[in-house]
């Protein structure tokens, strides 16, 4: 005589035990993540050393600074004092900023412009308008010197703010990069708010920069940074020390016999805390929108 058991289902407390026990990683999950950590540890470190040295030889005293000591006992800003007194970076600072806001901007408002133009309204030649922006990426910045030079000069604007920036207020970078952002937008809202009567103008700036603005973003920081770590042109257009821009300032430390090597750090990090800050702040929106510039 046979037996037959019929199976008992779990209850309900044990089904849902099992579901919400969580499953242990086994050993080759861990050592996965122990070498992932162990190499995002050695990446950072080697970023940020030149940053830390910076940093602490721009605090170390002058007699200090020599050892090259990388745990210090005594912090000063004596550096600091001095390389502010040797380079008017305080007017300089004024400067950078207001190079930076102009030139951003300047960017901004006319990479916006030429990629709605490139993407929303029909229009013959649109394909070839781009592939000329895009074929200006290709070329080298020191063959534009001597023309935009010429172009200042021949204007009055040498030595003047509006001189530093003219030439910057365009660039292929952040058109390319919008007009990539604008083709992953979906077209019908714009069609929509072109039968409700709004404009291009309007479309623009209340509906299609809204709908980018990680991408927006992205490119705001781009030309920030750009603008803000531009050397040669505001040395070559501009003659003043206090109308020169502080990456200007740096090199004024540098050329100068008797200036410490602590002064010229404190000097790199008053020019480099401000990128160091928007870099940190911003890096979120930068990779999330340089992420999501794909076309469809």
């Amino acid at each position: 005589m046979t037996v037959t058991t019929t199976p008992t289902r779990p209850t309900v407390t044990e089904a849902t035990a099992a579901v919400r026990r969580p499953r242990r990683p086994g050993p080759a999950l861990r050592a996965r993540g122990m070498v992932r950590w162990l190499w995002l540890v050695v990446l950072t470190v080697v970023v940020g050393f030149p940053v830390y040295v910076t940093l602490l030889t721009g605090l170390l005293p002058p007699q200090e600074v020599a050892h090259g000591t990388l745990l210090p006992t005594r912090l000063t800003l004596d550096n600091f004092r001095e390389a502010l007194r040797n380079v008017p970076f305080g007017q300089q600072y004024v400067v950078s900023v207001l190079v930076t806001a102009l030139q951003t901007g300047g960017q901004l408002l006319t990479s916006s412009l030429a990629a709605y133009a490139l993407v929303f309204p029909r229009w013959r030649g649109r394909a070839v308008a781009f592939a000329v922006i895009v074929a200006t990426l290709a070329i080298p910045g020191e063959s534009l010197v001597i023309p935009n030079y010429e172009l200042v000069t021949g204007l009055g604007l040498r030595d003047s703010l509006l001189g530093i920036t003219l030439p910057f207020l365009a660039a292929g970078y952040p058109v390319f990069l919008l007009r990539q952002a604008f083709l992953t937008l979906p077209r019908e809202v714009w069609e929509a708010a072109r039968l409700d009567g709004c404009g291009d103008l309007r479309c623009l700036f209340l509906v299609v920069l809204p709908m980018a603005r990680p991408q927006v973003t992205a490119a705001t920081l781009w030309s920030a940074l750009a603008a803000w770590n531009g050397y040669f042109w505001p040395l070559l257009i501009t003659d003043s020390p206090d109308r020169r821009t502080v990456q200007v300032g740096i090199s004024q430390l540098v050329n100068a016999e008797s200036t410490s090597p602590g002064v010229i750090y404190a000097g790199t990090t008053l020019v480099l805390l401000p990128t160091l800050l928007l870099v940190i702040v911003g890096q979120r929106f930068l990779l999330h929108g340089l992420a999501r510039t794909s076309p469809r």
